[in-house]
């Protein structure tokens, strides 16, 4: 197939032609991205509007480690303090968070989910569930093990180790 001009005179290829990847479908980061918007466009597609696909691991962090601070929340989750702060102040708008004054540090605040907040994460949960048997069923459970395990490599590297 050839190239053709449209009225601009700039180079038209033909719509049907498959998008050339080139050195894109070598890198691992490339890759992560596809995968992650992926997942994240399924799951909005299961929970919203209610909620957002990165609720759900700021939900379960701080059910898991209840009167944590937002920093040592943030850094758990991957974002720096400064993304979680407006995320926390909608989730709190929504009643599923309770931020207080940290008991051991008066400038920071401490996070706990309210029993709304335990009720939504429990939602939440089954999404995520499904979608991972999803996943884990066309990989399988050998294919699983294995994909945590070089994402967790690559999350050492990320992470300066």
């Amino acid at each position: 197939m050839r190239a053709s001009k449209d009225l601009d005179g700039e180079l038209e290829m033909p719509r049907n032609r498959p998008i050339e990847f080139g050195i894109l479908d070598e890198f691992v980061g490339f890759q992560l991205h596809k995968v992650r918007n992926f997942l994240a466009s399924e799951l909005y597609r299961m929970i919203a509007p209610d909620a957002l696909p990165g609720d759900f691991p700021i939900l379960y962090l701080i059910a898991r480690n209840p009167g944590r601070t937002q920093t040592a929340i943030s850094r758990a989750v991957g974002l720096d303090r400064s993304s979680l702060v407006p995320i926390l102040n909608r989730l709190e708008r929504e009643g599923w968070v309770n931020r207080s004054v940290s008991a051991e540090d008066k400038r920071a605040h401490s996070l706990v989910l309210t029993e709304s907040g335990l009720t939504k994460l429990d939602e939440l949960q089954a999404a995520v569930t499904s979608l991972e048997d999803r996943m884990s069923a066309r990989i399988g459970g050998d294919g699983q093990m294995e994909m945590l395990k070089l994402l967790r490599l690559i999350q050492s590297v990320a992470e300066g180790g």
